[in-house]
């Protein structure tokens, strides 16, 4: 269930961001597009569905910045253009350290006991 999660995030972003970089250079495509990925951002679960919904943003971005066969960008250097690379590089890195944070938070310690607590060795001997 939760690779299936994780792929439809992943085709959700590809999807949006070859959006977003079709409709950064008018303001109110920009501003669509950046609140769009970052709601959708917060409405995923922490972790992989993030994660591959921040990638697959940025792979279209990131193409659309490269230079065409015809010689032109999708993604001119302009304060459009720069704006959406930089919502898009945010959007990646929230992405990362809320898949960091949620991996240290889920991390249990040897022997399923909680820090801190009265069955903890560490703690033996102290007031509970």
């Amino acid at each position: 269930m939760r690779a299936a999660l994780g792929l439809a995030a992943l085709a959700v972003g590809l999807v949006s961001g070859a959006a977003g970089t079709l409709v950064h250079q008018r303001w109110w495509g920009l501003a669509l597009a950046l609140a769009a990925a970052l709601a959708a951002l917060a409405w995923l679960p922490p972790g992989g569905p993030r994660l591959a919904f921040a990638v697959g943003w940025c792979v279209p971005v990131l193409r659309g910045a490269l230079e065409r066969p015809g010689g032109g960008f999708l993604i001119g250097a302009d304060a459009a253009g720069w704006s959406f690379l930089a919502g898009s590089a945010v959007l990646l890195v929230a992405a990362l350290v809320t898949g960091l944070a949620t991996a240290r938070a889920g991390r249990r310690t040897s022997g399923g006991t909680v820090p801190g607590r009265a069955d903890d060795p560490g703690v033996r001997g102290l007031p509970s």
